[in-house]
């Protein structure tokens, strides 16, 4: 019978199976739905901005393809700080997988990639059926197939092959080795992240009345550290600091005086990558609404109750929500037979987006890497949406072309368009910076810039479900208050 043990540790680990494998050969399993023999395989490895767009877009009269992802859903990021806090629902920032229209789904972790036999050697991301009542495995923090079953069995893993293959696993969130990070800290890059962070904001509010606190530490608990002053970090806390001034204030009016909220960035200020004004325009505000920005500050250690700097401050916290941008993930380390950029570690691609082999230092044939896994050779690009969701649009229309007969060296190269930043700022103001863009260039911030923000990413909800949900919560929050529910 198989067992499942709970994982130690909570850094994603990939755990080889090499041994077990090299006893036993793994099973193939097929994903097509498809009867037309001609199809190309197109295995697309990951559910985020990138393989869920090309997914979607890829012609499937073309290719027969297969999603392989330990998450069945894409994850809408821009709203992920809204449901943080009940501005929106979690389930208006996800789309399913599965209902992309002839694309066949695996959930699993991909664990090695056998380029010699065109196979990916797929890792279960769910236990075996046991007990029909037993936990998902998403609620104990597992991050990899190997932390369920670390104990394979030759029907536990299994590979998928592939004509074509496209690497977007995305990235993982950047610590940067700060001790305690990882096992004290709330990310926000998945909706399963948000959830968490939801529960544990309301769990400290109702804690907060407990009578056997100390007022010190009823303080202490309702005490909310932001480290990272990007957009995610800065667009959380103005989520925040909203929540607690039109819903705590009405539902936990004793306590709504005594949270605090910091934002914490090793910078000199918050949201570098804008216009100077712009954020001069962001600090002045924060600073109105009581958010205390704590530049050129560096975490030294971070422990159950606090978070220490290096000039030995000491700032206790009931919520920790760590936002310092991204690093590549444990699979795209396991990668050894390809090139990597030197700083980012990332998988480095040529101008169509292919892989390029670390020995001989040629293309891979028909494997590419798309979004945060990856870095061109034409220059580093920024691990955001918007860079993944233009690599996939090219990435569907390369892919097109393909089929049709063209050659990969007479496509256009793969060129990124700066459409400029948006960035909510609380209090129905946002920001918008297309200082640098490749198009239309300006700024704006205030009312009319929220307006924006919102008309914006609500066009660009996927599913016409979504492009109702999103407006209707939206109204729902703002008629009703926002749902404080902790379930």
């Amino acid at each position: 019978m198989l067992t499942i043990r709970r994982a130690v540790l909570r850094t994603p680990t990939l755990a080889s199976t090499t041994a077990l494998r090299a006893a036993t050969p793994l099973a193939t399993r097929s994903f097509s739905s498809s009867t037309v023999l001609d199809k190309e395989k197109l295995v697309i490895l990951g559910s985020g901005w990138a393989g869920y767009n090309t997914a979607r877009k890829v012609d499937k009269d073309h290719y027969d393809v297969t999603v392989v992802s330990p998450n069945n859903y894409f994850s809408f990021t821009p709203f992920l700080a809204s449901t943080c806090v009940g501005t929106l629902e979690f389930r208006a920032a996800t789309e399913a997988v599965r209902k992309l229209k002839h694309v066949n789904y695996a959930q699993g972790w991909a664990d090695k990639i056998d380029l010699s036999n065109k196979v990916v050697h797929v890792a279960p991301s769910l236990p075996p059926y046991e007990d029909p009542h037993q936990t998902s495995p998403h609620d104990k923090n597992y991050t990899s197939g190997a932390e369920i079953l670390p104990e394979y069995t030759p029907s536990d893993a299994y590979h998928v092959p592939y004509d074509k293959l496209i690497i977007a696993t995305g990235s993982r969130s950047q610590s940067f080795g700060t001790p305690g990070v990882m096992e004290n800290a709330n990310f926000l890059k998945d909706v399963r992240e948000a959830r968490a962070i939801r529960h544990r904001l309301l769990q400290c509010l109702e804690m907060a009345y407990e009578p056997s606190l100390s007022e010190q530490e009823r303080r202490d608990i309702l005490k909310f550290c932001i480290v990272g002053g990007g957009p995610t970090g800065v667009e959380f806390a103005a989520e925040l600091h909203d929540f607690v001034h039109e819903d705590v204030r009405k539902r936990f009016p004793d306590i709504a005086d005594k949270i605090e909220i910091r934002l914490f960035d090793v910078a000199p200020g918050i949201l570098m990558s804008f216009d100077v004004a712009l954020r001069e325009y962001a600090e002045k505000k924060y600073a109105r609404d009581g958010i205390k920005i704590m530049p050129n500050s560096k975490i030294s250690k971070v422990d159950r109750h606090a978070l220490y700097l290096d000039s030995g401050e000491r700032y206790p916290f009931g919520l920790l929500v760590w936002s310092t941008g991204v690093q590549a993930n444990e699979f795209v380390n396991s990668l050894q037979t390809l090139q990597k950029d030197d700083k980012t570690h990332s998988i480095t691609v040529n101008e169509h987006l292919q892989v390029i082999d670390k020995n001989s230092g040629t293309v891979v044939p028909n494997v590419w890497a798309i979004g945060d896994n990856c870095t061109p050779t034409t220059g580093r690009l920024p691990a955001t949406a918007q860079v993944a969701a233009q690599m996939a649009t090219y990435m569907s229309k390369s892919l097109n072309k393909l089929a049709q007969g063209t050659p990969v060296t007479d496509l256009a190269a793969f060129k990124w368009k700066n459409r400029g930043s948006m960035v909510f700022i609380g209090d129905e103001k946002a920001m918008v910076d297309r200082s640098g863009s490749s198009t239309f260039r300006g700024r704006v911030a205030g009312f009319m810039a929220w307006i924006m923000w919102r008309s914006y990413y609500m066009s660009l909800a996927l599913s016409p479900r979504n492009k109702i949900l999103v407006p209707v919560y939206w109204a729902l929050a703002w008629c009703f208050g926002r749902d404080i529910v902790n379930f």
